[in-house]
Order: C-alpha cells, then structure tokens, then sequence
C-alpha cells in the first residue's frame, strides 16, 4: 500500500525521528547534543549507503537505509533548531545584564490584559559595555500602556529576560514548550516606566515588514468599508490573524459550534482561497503553455494572502502545502492527493521540525487526511439527484470527514465536543467560501479608485460576515450543545486512530479481517478506558497547588473535587481555568465544589475549622495549616506560610514531622526570609513558586 504513497511512509519515518529527538531532550538532554560533525558524517554515511544500494538494485536494503537516512534526519533538524536555543539560554545565563534592546517584529497584539509583542533583542549591556546578540522574545506591556511601540521601532527596556515557567501543577499546560516549539525561549512583562520606545525612521525593509505594512493597511480598509462590528471583528480574525475586535460573547459562539478554527488564520483559509482561484482560473490550462500561466497566477496570489495575513508561520506552512498541490497538478502528478500532502508536510518538516508539536499543523493535516480517506465512501452511502440536496450533502459529508479526523485530537487537547457541528458547518463552509474571496477582492478594488465598487463589495462582505455570526449562534439555543469534561490520555488516543485507520483499510481493500481487528481493538479500548476511569474514580488525591498569589488546597473524592481557596481566588476565574481545570478533567471530576468553614455538605474525610491564626484542615489523616507562622512543637503535616508581612521571629519551635510550604500569596523578599530561618532551625521546607505539593 505504501509504494503507491511513498512520501507517506517517508514522512512518517521522518516524525518518529523527531518525536525521538524531542523525548531525548525532555529526558536525557546531556545526550541530545552530539557534535554536529559527528552528525553529519553518519547522515553522509547512511546517504551512500542508500545510493550504493540502490544502484545495485537492492530494493530490501535501499528501504531500510533510505528510511533510516530520514530518521536520522529528523533527530538532526530538531536537535540543529533546539541547538540554537539552547545557546541563546546559555548566552543570557552566563553574562549578568542590566539593559537590553530590542526590535520590535510584529504588530502588538491585544489580549485580555496586556498587550504582546514579538520581538528580537539585538543588544544586551554588561557591565556597562553593549555586546550583540540575536533572540527571538515575546514582550508583554500593560493594556492601556502609554507607549505602544509598532513594527520595527527600538524598545531599551531596563531589565532582564524571564524563562516561562515550567508547569507547576499537575495536568497543567506547559507553556514553555509551547513557546519553545515556536521558537521562544524568553518573556518579558514591561510596565510602562521600564522601557523606552524609539520610533522608526520609516526606512524599515524585508519582506516581514512589507508584509506588516501590508495587514495594517488591510486592516484600514475593512474599518472602513465593514460596517457591522461584528462582521469587521470576523473578517479580521479571519484573514488577518488577529482577534483584538472580536467580542466575548462572538468567540463563545465558535466556540460551542465547533467552528473557532475560522477564526484562526490556518491552512483552511488558505484552501478555500486556492479551490476558488482554481474553479476561476482552471480554464487557463487548456490555453497552450497556459498551465504554467495558471501556476505563476495562483502561486503569486497565495503568495499576496501570506503577505495580506502578516506572515504567521500557519499561512507559510498552508501556503507552501497548496503550492505543492499545485505544482503536482500542472505536471501531471494527480495520481494520490495524500502522497502530495505528505510530500508538503515532509517539506515543511524540514525546514521546521518543531511545527510538529503545533496544534494547528497537526489539526490542518488531519483534516486534510479525513477528507481525502474518509469523504468518498461517506459521500457515496447516499446519492440525492436535487442539486441542493446534492450540494447540502457533499458539504456534510466533507465536514463530518474532516471532524472524524480530528475529533479524537479535539478531546485530547480540549476535553468538549461541539454536538451540532454537523448542522452548522455547512452554513459556516458555505458563507465563508463567498466571505473570504469577497475580502479579498475588495483589499484589491480598494487599490484603484473605484469608490462604488468598493462599497458594494463591502456591503455583500458584511452581510456575508452577519449570516456567518447568526449560523453560529444557533446551537446555544438547541438542547445539549456541547459535551463538556471528557478526557483521552494518548494510548486512548493512539487506539482511536488505529480503529479509524483499520475501519478506512477494511473499505479500502474490501477485506472483512481488518474489521474483525478493529472489534477487537475497539474492545481493547473500552476495557482500558473503563480500567482508567474506574481507577480515577476510587483513588482518592490530594494536591496544594502551585498559584501565584493564592493559595488553593484541593481534595479529590470519587468524581468530586472539593476545594479550599482563599477569598481572591473563588472570583478569579483565570486562576481556576489555567491551573486547575485540566486537572479535574484528566482525574475525572464531574463537580467541582468550593469548601467554606461551617458548611456539612462535604465528606467525613475532610475536616475545616477555624484558628486563632488561620485555618486548620485534615484530610484522611493528614493535617494542614494555613495561616501566621505558629511557634509550636504540636503535630502537625504542613504549615502553609501565607502572610507576605517579612518575618521577624525570635523563636522558632517546630515538629520534625512538620513541613514548611511557601505559599502563593508570599512575596519574594519575605519567601527568601522564610527559607533562611526554616533552613537554620533545620526544619523541611516546600517552595510553592516552584511547583505544587501531591499529598500522600
């Protein structure tokens, strides 16, 4: 099966060697950076080997050394790009700096609240002396900063770049890695007195920039001729990559409907561009010599979208995968639609293997994949001879292909599965296959002065931005819209696919064994899944969370998680969802209840009482304190430290059995204080800072 996709086996090949080499740094890091000649020389090696074996028609080892060539490839392109970063870490760690200057990259980007900057810091100062340098940073200034630097201005920012925060509670998402696998390795937040913003001379060239100039005038024109806010915020996302004027209540919408994914600028916008430029242009390859024609056009006008969206890495990744298309179509190489895909990932993969671990590269292509295995036996189970119903059902079928695809991934990154999707996708496909190439012809009317053009384009853009807004807030109103708390961990994950790929090859080959191996795979499955679920539900847990600023106790009985917190944190919201939540999704939890001292609604296994300075619970056994540091020999597990007031203590009594927890609400100065004194009484100590506390 594989000879006739051969870039499919190959690109598999080359992802297993980069999964090995992202394994080996996570676990084994002293061993993932081998010298680079070293490398080079068993790649070179493997590569003769393959010709050698290849010119002697020796088809059995020309496979195995041609695939362990790509493999080994794939560890080298990764450890090559974290090579870099790496020693940009080990370049700011070891030179003490006291001012950096950076060049700003991209337009701001607002959120919630802050306003985040890419950035390249060009100069850092030690000790008085300015010395070069080149590091990708992501900058955050305050939201209604007085200064908001645009693209390619100076910022002197006084100060040092931060490593992002490993996860510090468990289940948490690791924000590191996925600034790592975008390249980022340092953060900074900048309030407005600590830096200083130098404007650009205007004489800022490269094509980053043109294309930057390009989205801000873009951005300009749809102000102007979208009238509707919500239809403006729409086509901004959409096409330029940026959600700053989209509302709450419109992103909630997406949402719930399962179509958030438009309002990402991915490789499905750059598709719609390229199947209507197709449909428009297709004619131009029976003209002679017109098939290159055809693909000079198509390529220079995805190309023209790249620049409109800003470049993003996402539209580069899509935009490189429909030139390929493009280009096996004009010479005649139509034969697999997947050996094409797979030869653009395997291009893409090359050149950045860290776009691996991007959830919108892995969702694109799994999509892509479920149409073209999976949207021809769905669509053939029924054949309407009315063209609407025909057309209804070919769009329902692509997206329910699609989301076959991709569903599994969906519930592992994001727990919820949008129940109507399957309604409102066709609605959503169908207006944003005249939105998108609307917008797009009225960026190219707004370059000529054809002032009732323009305005009759923007009106037909917005209207189609408002049956878009409307089609996807239908399933709010229908019963049970979205399936919330649901959990795969990745051998579920990696089952689901096995059972989709075996029931696709059962078709395929017309061969009724592959379906006997999926029942059984399916039953090995459910067994598992039920072995975890019943598992999570009689193991009880408990946790002493690591967040900044709080302090969060968590007991987990059965399906219930029960939570003591202090007051700050029952109202923020942000704190539970980004540090909490995808715990009690992955453990299981159905509710999620907030203790309170005098309520009797909660387990005989957990005690609250109130103390002359703070709080005093047990749980199965284990005590816990919260509060004022108390001088006493008296039994007690742990004692949270809460008060951020610098200790000043003239005696320290303790239980050898007691151990010290800085808690979240500490501040720095006095958590410094604390881990002296308790150092010198001899006494045990647990930073929260750095990590939460598993209770045994």
């Amino acid at each position: 099966m594989l000879s006739r996709v051969p870039f499919v086996g190959l690109v598999l090949t080359l992802m297993t060697g980069i999964l090995f080499g992202d394994w080996l740094l996570a676990y084994h890091p002293a061993l993932s950076f081998s010298d680079p000649i070293i490398q080079a020389a068993v790649i070179l090696s493997i590569a003769a080997a393959s010709v050698l074996f290849y010119r002697k028609k020796k088809p059995t080892a020309f496979g195995i050394t041609l695939s362990l060539f790509v493999w080994v490839s794939g560890f080298s392109v990764l450890n090559y790009h974290d090579k870099g970063l790496t020693d940009e870490i080990e370049q700011l760690s070891k030179q003490p700096y006291d001012l950096y200057q950076a060049t700003v990259q991209s337009i701001p980007e607002k959120r919630p609240k802050s306003i985040r900057i890419t950035a390249i810091v060009n100069r850092i100062r030690v000790k008085g002396k300015w010395v070069n340098v080149q590091i990708k940073a992501y900058l955050s200034i305050p939201k209604d900063a007085a200064q908001v630097p645009d693209v390619g201005d100076q910022m002197v920012v006084n100060g040092n770049l931060e490593r992002p925060k490993p996860p510090m509670n468990p289940h948490e998402f690791d924000y590191r890695k996925y600034l790592w696998d975008k390249g980022v390795a340092w953060t900074a937040y900048l309030p407005d007195q600590a830096y200083r913003v130098i404007k650009s001379s205007g004489e800022t060239s490269g094509v980053y920039a043109w294309s930057h100039s390009i989205s801000q005038w873009s951005d300009r024109q749809f102000r102007v001729y979208v009238s509707n806010d919500k239809s403006y915020g729409l086509v901004k996302a959409m096409l330029l990559g940026r959600r700053d004027d989209l509302r709450s209540d419109q992103i909630d919408d997406y949402t719930t409907s399962g179509t958030v994914h438009i309002l990402s600028v991915s490789g499905m916008h750059v598709a719609v561009i390229f199947l209507v430029l197709k449909s428009l242009l297709g004619w131009l390859k029976r003209l002679r010599g017109g098939k290159y024609i055809y693909l000079v056009i198509i390529t220079s006008l995805l190309g023209f979208y790249a620049l409109v969206t800003g470049l993003p890495p996402s539209v580069q990744r899509a935009a490189l995968m429909c030139v390929v298309f493009v280009i096996a179509e004009v010479f005649g190489r139509k034969d697999n639609a997947m050996n094409t895909l797979a030869l653009s990932a395997f291009i893409i993969l090359l050149v950045d293997p860290r776009a691996l671990f991007d959830v919108g590269f892995q969702l694109s292509y799994l999509a892509m994949t479920g149409i073209f295995l999976f949207y021809k036996p769905l669509c053939t189970i029924f054949s309407p001879s009315n063209w609407l119903v025909k057309y209804v059902w070919q769009i329902t079928t692509m997206s329910f292909a699609a989301q076959l695809a991709t569903f599994p991934l969906s519930l592992y990154y994001f727990h919820q599965f949008p129940f109507y999707f399957w309604l409102v996708n066709p609605f959503v496909i169908t207006f944003t296959n005249f939105l998108l190439p609307a917008a797009l012809m009225l960026l190219f009317t707004c370059l000529w002065p054809f002032l009732w053009l323009q305005a009759w384009i923007g009106l037909f853009v917005d209207f189609c931005g408002r049956l878009t807004n409307i089609s996807v807030s239908l399933p709010k109103k229908l019963p049970g819209y979205l399936v919330e708390n649901l959990s795969l961990d990745k051998t579920e994950l990696l089952l689901l696919y096995l059972i989709l790929f075996l029931i696709w090859l059962a078709y395929e080959s017309r061969s009724y064994i592959w379906i006997k191996y999926g029942a059984g795979l399916v039953l090995v499955f459910v067994f598992y899944a039920v072995s975890v679920s019943i598992q999570n539900y009689m193991v009880p847990k408990g946790v002493i969370h690591a967040v900044s600023k709080h302090t969060v106790i968590s007991f987990k009985e059965r399906d219930r998680l029960y939570i003591y917190a202090d007051e700050g944190f029952l109202t923020d919201t942000n704190a539970y969802d980004s540090h909490i939540r995808n715990y009690a999704v992955n453990t299981g939890v159905l509710e999620t209840v907030f203790l309170s001292i005098g309520d009797k609604s909660y387990p005989e296994s957990i005690k609250i009482q109130s103390v002359a300075n703070g709080d005093l619970l047990t749980w199965r056994g284990i005590t816990i304190y919260k509060g004022d540091f108390v001088s006493t020999k008296a039994a007690m597990d742990y004692q949270i430290l809460s008060s951020s007031v610098y200790p000043k203590i003239a005696q320290f009594r303790a239980s050898p059995a007691t151990t010290f927890l800085i808690g979240g609400e500490v501040k720095k100065r006095a958590a410094e204080r604390w881990r002296q004194v308790i150092s010198e009484n001899g006494s045990k100590t647990h930073d929260l800072n750095e990590g939460a506390l598993l209770l045994p």
